[in-house]
């Protein structure tokens, strides 16, 4: 009787096995394809960013962005706040920052984010494609950037259209302090060239803030000082952020992110 029942199961067994398999592998790829591919290429990157970017996508499939969420999205300046919930005093934030990243990098990573409908996403990204010699590649430029950041911000509302959307603005950088810690002489923070990082991220934030669809939360105005330099006060490098700034940004945030759903 127990060979007769154990040959059945394993008739059964059998039968089902491909199904089972099949079943794991589909749920491998779909988890897979919420991510994108390492052989993907993002015109722009370069070979440091592009070892940052998927580097991060890595531990992003290690660490899923969960139910009933906020995503903050961005570059450096995103994910060098670490933990936001400890900042938040929260449980509910996850850092989507990829150091390095584009407008195009997070195009074409935002499958994650609209597979978990998150309760909002908090985007600040932009810099980088204009923390470069363009000259010779007129197409990046103040319209390409916010058109690619606006963008970005109907992707998520088509597809998750439940999610909140908060475009930041810009933050300025301050090219003598970023020279002076970097030790660096790169032709496009010198005084003479044209158009200066910070004229191309002002002129980005106009058109931002000239959209009548998506809420902008204007961060540039709370780190610019007179000459629309980043304080240095509020700045590592020139460029990013120390503490006393991440301390600033959640000051005059705090209010907005506890007034999401969600934020516990």
């Amino acid at each position: 009787m127990v060979e007769q029942w154990t040959l059945v199961f394993d008739m059964h067994f059998k039968n089902f096995l491909p199904i089972i398999l099949a079943l794991i592998l589909s749920s491998c790829s779909d988890s897979n394809s919420k991510y994108p591919s390492p052989d993907m290429s993002i015109e722009g990157q370069l070979d440091w960013q592009k070892k940052f970017y998927f580097e991060r996508i890595a531990e992003f499939k290690k660490n899923p962005i969960g139910e009933n969420k906020i995503v903050f999205l961005g570059n450096s300046i995103i994910q060098g706040g670490g933990d936001w919930n400890k900042k938040y005093n929260s449980k509910g934030i996850v850092n989507r920052g990829i150091s390095g990243d584009f407008t195009n990098g997070i195009l074409n990573r935002l499958d994650e984010i609209i597979f978990y409908h998150p309760i909002s996403v908090f985007l600040m990204i932009g810099i980088n494609e204009f923390f470069a010699d363009n000259s010779n590649n007129p197409s990046i430029n103040p319209e390409y950037v916010a058109q690619n950041i606006l963008k970005i911000a109907g992707t998520i509302e088509k597809e998750s259209p439940k999610t909140e959307i908060l475009i930041s603005t810009i933050l300025p950088i301050n090219n003598e302090q970023y020279i002076n810690v970097k030790n660096v002489d790169y032709n496009f923070l010198q005084e003479n060239y044209s158009p200066s990082v910070n004229d191309q991220v002002e002129k980005t934030n106009m058109i931002l803030k000239s959209n009548k669809k998506y809420a902008v939360v204007d961060l540039y105005k709370v780190f610019a000082d007179e000459n629309y330099n980043l304080k240095s006060s509020l700045s590592s490098d020139g460029v990013h952020l120390n503490n006393t700034g991440y301390d600033l940004w959640v000051q005059r945030t705090i209010s907005l992110i506890n007034s999401l759903k969600g934020n516990k």
